[in-house]
């Protein structure tokens, strides 16, 4: 089934050149627009600040769980099996789970599992880059559908682990946020 999605998925030889390279800017660009937009989000309100810190807290766990299944389960990208088509060069690491899948979904995630009543328009354009940076990587032949699946499902995990945890690592922050403050001020 895995092979059947990506089959469907994945481009043809026949591929419009331009359609190709806008899933390349996806796969390879896109992906920094929530940085950017998060560092805007920072630099005019305070508080957003907390959200940027549940991001990278969530990021780091997600990116360390992607680490450990990486080096426990070798999975090869379908390039490395001759299955569909490669549009883009890539090293043949393991596949599963796609760290880009997990970088777009657990900046989305946060977002929408914390604060989406807030920012609706924002949670809009996150899953718009998720789902297109998801999407690119299966269609120029970089990752299976199941590594994106899993590559969502690390996320999830990660950003609830923060968020259910977020009463014991919260005072931590305020308490190391505060020392920064005052010792700067002194």
């Amino acid at each position: 089934m895995n092979t059947q999605l990506f089959l469907l998925i994945n481009a043809s030889d026949q591929a419009s050149k331009l359609f190709i390279y806008f899933a390349i800017f996806c796969a390879n660009y896109l992906m920094y627009l929530p940085i950017v937009v998060m560092t805007i989000y920072c630099f005019f309100k305070s508080s957003y600040r907390l959200l940027v810190i549940k991001m990278i807290l969530s990021l780091g766990l997600a990116l360390l769980i992607t680490f450990i299944i990486r080096h426990l389960f070798y999975s090869p990208r379908p390039f490395a099996v001759n299955i569909g088509t490669n549009y883009l060069l890539h090293d043949q690491t393991s596949s599963l789970p796609s760290q880009h899948a997990v970088f777009v979904w657990t900046i989305c995630l946060t977002v929408c599992l914390n604060y989406a009543r807030c920012f609706k328009k924002l949670v809009f354009l996150l899953v718009l880059v998720a789902v297109l940076v998801s999407w690119s990587r299966i269609y120029l032949g970089i990752h299976w559908p199941l590594d994106i699946a899993v590559g969502f499902l690390v996320s999830m995990v990660s950003v609830y682990i923060i968020k259910k945890f977020w009463f014991l690592i919260h005072p931590i922050i305020k308490r190391l946020l505060s020392h920064k403050k005052n010792s700067i001020d002194s």
